[in-house]
């Protein structure tokens, strides 16, 4: 595995983009979901809330989980990690549903798992959907938002994708194009298990892009995925790497942040 600083982006870079979990936004207090310490292991009814055939009786749950998660969020803002990135101007392929990057700065985003800052419509051929004011409590209201869609009146949900759902197509889409642009794809604070996500370096690499892992516990097998792995933490790194690209010295505005 590399050591930090073995590896930094250099003038040949040109087409950064970054594939990131919940690890960059661990440092919030939202935490992880995998894992003996993450989200499905703490709170396993949760993770049985998070199947698409148990809705419409999971609505409840998901309220709860989510607003909170979008409350916190809000609530601390966007990390070195997340501002590095939106510094260095570079796309973003994220897995997280938490709104950070938009917050940070990054222009291009695309949304893998949805966004828990927004409201959906149930109905399958509605296509309603509003910003929320993430709060607490199972009721969609504790957000902001109605309980029956305006347009067809179906329950509203969280916009965020459930296990056995699919993907939003326009922001699959957009991952694929920007991994296979790619001159260097990076992965931020992800465990890489979760397809069609884990499938994006592997197709970066075959477009003939450099492939980089940052995650402070790498898995064992991530050697065997990425050209560098860099087992540090992603709040170091990548403000390294945005100071380097910009020639910012000493000190950055992104150093200040503590959680």
């Amino acid at each position: 595995m590399s050591a930090a600083g073995r590896f930094t982006p250099g003038p040949a870079h040109r087409r950064i983009v970054f594939l990131t979990g919940s690890g960059l936004s661990a440092r919030t207090g939202l935490g992880t979901f995998r894992g003996p310490d993450g989200l499905w292991a703490l709170e396993p009814e949760t993770e049985q809330a998070m199947h698409a055939d148990r809705l419409p009786d999971s609505l409840p749950q998901l309220w709860r989980v989510w607003g909170r998660m979008a409350r916190i969020a809000q609530e601390h803002g966007p990390t070195p990690g997340h501002r590095a990135i939106a510094r260095l101007e570079a796309p973003v392929i994220t897995q997280n549903i938490d709104g950070l990057h938009q917050a940070a700065g990054s222009d291009v985003v695309a949304e893998l798992h949805g966004s828990a800052l927004r409201a959906t419509c149930l109905g399958a051929e509605c296509a309603w959907s509003a910003v929320l004011s993430p709060g607490e409590g199972p009721r969609p209201e504790d957000h902001g938002v109605p309980s029956r869609c305006p347009r067809c009146g179906s329950p509203t949900r969280p916009d965020v994708v459930l296990f056995d759902e699919q993907l939003p197509a326009m922001d699959l889409e957009l991952s694929l194009r920007l991994a296979r642009q790619a001159d260097l794809f990076v992965a931020v604070g992800t465990s890489g298990v979760v397809f069609p996500a884990a499938s994006l370096a592997p197709l970066a690499a075959e477009h003939g892009a450099t492939t980089v892992l940052v995650d402070i516990d790498p898995p064992l097998e991530a050697g065997t995925v990425f050209d560098h792995v860099l087992a540090e933490d992603a709040h170091e790194v990548l403000p390294d790497w945005e100071r380097h690209r910009n020639r910012v010295g000493g000190t950055s505005f992104l150093d200040p942040f503590s959680a």
